[in-house]
């Protein structure tokens, strides 16, 4: 990544309201929701499989959570590497914690559906009988994700209270920051001096972020993804599910900044080529680490060629009906994206970029897909109007809970040292 001086004209971002959009673009999202929920309860009493239902829900909340999270695990970690380049989209990195609180309810919910997705919610699970009790399961991840999202929201907090009390000081119209919640973050704000005291805050904090999250996210993927299966374990799915979610992060930071400074003018001009570069590049690092951890898991499994592993590879790369759908998925999540981002052009062109971020998420999708839906329905493909809907839903949410955010606080961190091209240490 490259350290040159952003030259950012804080005044000027200073006295640019929040991001917000027109009111049609929240009208369609409640659509989405609206027609989503409709369609989860028809699919649920018209006599549809359960299992199927819940297998779409559980798909699509595994992916719309780990969006957001990983999104906002990129803050964290950039204030870790001390990336100069990112600070123009780091509050957007930030405003996916939004989403966390309907996560975790979207979590809550897939209890209702538990007897259809696991083994263990309705019969011991071998060897593991009273870890794996379905009450004690839910509590202890319920437990574990309010943890760990306190943690995001500790970090998230301590940016925002700077950048808020920042524009209180120096907004030109002071009347815009003047409601309670701007008065309630920046309460006994410290002038100067807090920013830095900020800053050493979030560079402690962030690497405890980062170990909650491997641990947290390792433990969930472990007992609530592949616990699907009795027999199969992969010491390495964890990893891979969690570097998963930084790279759609990537991509969702991609295509939330080129919408975003489509409509901006001021945030356009923060959003420069070098910027697009360098975030293209991230998309281009994760992919590869992507299919670094799944041939790192699956070629020692395939080669070992041991029953208890192989029978829960063989149905999704080898059996009709879900071969195709699996090698879709690998060409829409590594392949394409891997080829397409070798080009400097493609990376820094906004249309292409983006059009690049949704073959990621496609490809991610359906991933998770292949990973959940075969151990409901092994012998066919159920994809249908129930997969749509609840998808449909879960993307209005998701939007809407970006769009809550960043019409409410600055555009970027502008209180940041990196933001102010400031050399000291902190």
């Amino acid at each position: 990544m490259h350290a040159e001086a952003l030259n950012i004209d804080i005044q000027e971002t200073i006295d640019t309201p929040p991001m917000k959009v027109t009111s049609g673009i929240h009208t369609l999202c409640y659509l989405m929701i609206a027609f989503g929920v409709v369609v989860f309860a028809w699919s649920l009493f018209s006599g549809n499989t359960p299992g199927v239902v819940w297998g779409s829900y559980y798909t699509s909340f595994l992916f719309f959570m780990g969006i957001s999270v990983g999104a906002v695990m990129t803050t964290p970690i950039v204030q870790i590497v001390r990336a100069t380049w990112c600070v123009p989209i780091r509050r957007i990195a930030e405003a996916h914690i939004a989403f966390l609180p309907v996560a975790f309810f979207l979590f809550l919910g897939s209890y209702l559906g538990k007897d259809y997705l696991f083994p263990w919610a309705t019969e011991p699970m071998p060897g593991r009988e009273w870890w794996m009790q379905p009450n004690f399961v839910y509590l202890r991840f319920a437990v574990l994700f309010l943890l760990f999202f306190y943690f995001l929201y500790r970090f998230t907090r301590i940016s925002l209270r700077s950048d808020i009390a920042m524009v209180r000081e120096k907004a030109t119209d002071k009347e815009m920051w003047k409601g309670g919640l701007y008065q309630k973050l920046s309460l006994g704000w410290g002038g100067e001096k807090e920013i830095l005291s900020s800053q050493w805050k979030m560079s402690v904090l962030a690497p405890v972020v980062v170990a909650c999250y491997a641990i947290v996210w390792t433990l969930f993927a472990t007992e609530m993804i592949v616990g699907m299966d009795k027999i199969w374990f992969s010491n390495m799915f964890g990893g891979f599910q969690f570097l998963g979610n930084i790279y759609m992060g990537w991509a969702a930071l991609a295509l939330f900044s080129f919408y975003y400074a489509s409509k901006n003018g001021t945030f356009a001009k923060l959003l420069r080529r070098q910027v697009r570069w360098d975030l293209g590049m991230l998309c281009f690092g994760f992919c590869m680490l992507w299919g670094y951890t799944f041939f790192s898991q699956f070629l020692p499994q395939w080669y070992s060629n041991m029953p208890e592993e192989t029978q829960w590879l063989f149905i999704r790369t080898r059996e009709v009906p879900w071969k195709t759908f699996g090698y879709v998925a690998f060409c829409c999540a590594f392949v394409i994206p891997f080829i397409t981002l070798l080009s400097e052009d493609v990376k820094k062109n906004p249309w292409t970029m983006s059009f690049v971020a949704l073959i990621i998420f496609v490809g991610v999708w359906f991933e998770k897909y292949v990973i959940v839906m075969p151990q409901i329905s092994p012998d066919a493909i159920p994809f249908g109007l129930v997969d749509i809907g609840i998808f449909v839903a879960m993307l209005g949410m998701y939007i809407l809970s970006i769009l809550w955010f960043m019409a409410r606080f600055p555009m970027i961190t502008v209180s940041h040292p990196q933001a102010q091209n400031e050399t000291k240490s902190w």
